[in-house]
């Protein structure tokens, strides 16, 4: 069983013991209301379990079962930006609101040896 691409927003339910392959949906993330599902990924030693208030960015090949003894309610949301580039942006905003070190700045300009023609 595969899950279309016209359902990616939609909310739906996994039945216990059933798969279903996620093949296009890699960089979506699934989102978990309720029950827990097990989540697999091509190319990922790890498998994933996932429970109500979970979500994951999927990948590659991915397959989903429902582990739980009642269906869980799923959802495949868009995702958002990768982790690596919130990553980068946290660190550059960061970085704006830290003070500078002295040593690293340029010495401040003598408005009045300048003007004589002397340097500092």
């Amino acid at each position: 069983m595969n899950l279309s691409t016209h359902s990616h927003q939609a909310a739906f339910d996994l039945q216990p013991g059933t798969a279903l392959g996620l093949s296009h949906a890699a960089g979506r993330e699934l989102v978990v209301f309720s029950g827990r599902v097990w989540l697999t990924m091509g190319g990922n030693q790890e498998d994933f379990f996932l429970a109500a208030g979970d979500r994951m960015r999927i990948g590659a090949d991915a397959v989903i079962q429902c582990d739980s003894p009642g269906a869980a309610r799923l959802q495949l949301a868009a995702g958002g930006p990768s982790p690596l580039r919130l990553a980068g942006q946290l660190i550059a905003a960061l970085a704006r609101r830290l003070p500078r070190l002295p040593a690293l700045l340029p010495a401040p300009l003598d408005r009045k040896a300048a003007d004589e023609g002397h340097t500092a």
